[in-house]
């Protein structure tokens, strides 16, 4: 007798609510979606569905998973549109280990919304998080986030709004599109990726800034083009990179944040500042 895998019903009411535009941009987001190759093609998507349904903020990553799902770093994170001070400080402050919808995310996988779990702290670090985070316009948003236990990884995604959402309406498809999204995210990670380490820290955010270029293959000249300063301020910061990594070249400060775990930050802005 031949066996039938069991398959899951189509989730009429998540699109019900749905206008017929609205179901148009989520079907061109499918599309776009099932044909990510590359974290850039990623983040397109996470910029389309940020747009089609009212967000203003979208970011997407993999985070490295140790023992009963804790966590043990980012590892590839595709930055859509959240601030890049934002960033640096979530990631310089260890904030992964505050954020209540980060910890809810790794705890249930499934998708979060923002001010439900919020309503439920009451510690003051959880408290003047919050805070923090609506100083940089992240007062409401949807997080949703998948497992995959046999690589010891975890995906996510997170939509983020200056306003209080209609998370009703918006939750459901922020799930249907996380399963795509994560998928797209394992498919486009690297091989091998290292987890965050504090032996990088020191370096500030417009240093994270230049060596995540660095990474990228541009040169200084590029680096100064695409910051807006001089390529004497791009050899300046560079300078101060080498000294706080202890390392006397380029490829040995790429190869140095690699190996200690500097998050790749695909689409990382341009700081506003030199």
């Amino acid at each position: 007798m031949t066996h039938t895998p069991t398959r899951l019903p189509f989730p009429h009411k998540t699109f019900d609510t749905l206008s017929k535009t609205d179901c148009r941009n989520f079907m061109e987001i499918l599309h776009f979606v099932m044909q990510v190759e590359t974290p850039d093609d990623v983040r397109d998507v996470l910029i389309r569905f940020q747009n089609h349904f009212s967000f203003t903020r979208a970011l997407g990553g993999l985070v490295r998973l140790g023992p009963n799902r804790t966590f043990a770093g980012f590892s590839n994170v595709v930055n859509a549109s959240y601030p890049d001070d934002w960033l640096y400080m979530y990631w310089k402050n260890g904030f992964a280990e505050v954020d209540p919808v980060f910890k809810s995310a790794l705890k249930s996988p499934g998708t979060q919304h923002w001010q439900e779990i919020y309503q439920d702290m009451s510690s003051e670090k959880e408290q003047e998080f919050i805070v923090t985070a609506r100083r940089f316009g992240l007062c409401d948003g949807i997080t949703t986030g998948s497992v995959d236990q046999a690589c010891g990884v975890a995906t996510f995604c997170s939509f983020a709004s200056e306003q209080s959402l209609d998370a009703k309406r918006v939750m459901p498809i922020v799930e249907y599109i996380g399963y795509y999204i994560h998928m797209a995210l394992l498919r486009t990670a690297p091989k091998s990726v290292p987890v965050t380490n504090r032996c990088v820290k020191e370096l500030s955010s417009r240093e994270v800034t230049i060596l995540n270029w660095m990474k990228n293959g541009k040169t200084n000249w590029e680096i100064g083009k695409i910051l807006g300063v001089s390529e004497r301020t791009v050899r300046f910061h560079i300078e101060g990179i080498f000294s706080k990594l202890e390392v006397t070249s380029r490829s040995q400060a790429v190869a140095t944040a690699i190996e200690h775990g500097l998050p790749a930050i695909h689409g990382l802005p341009a700081a506003s500042q030199a």
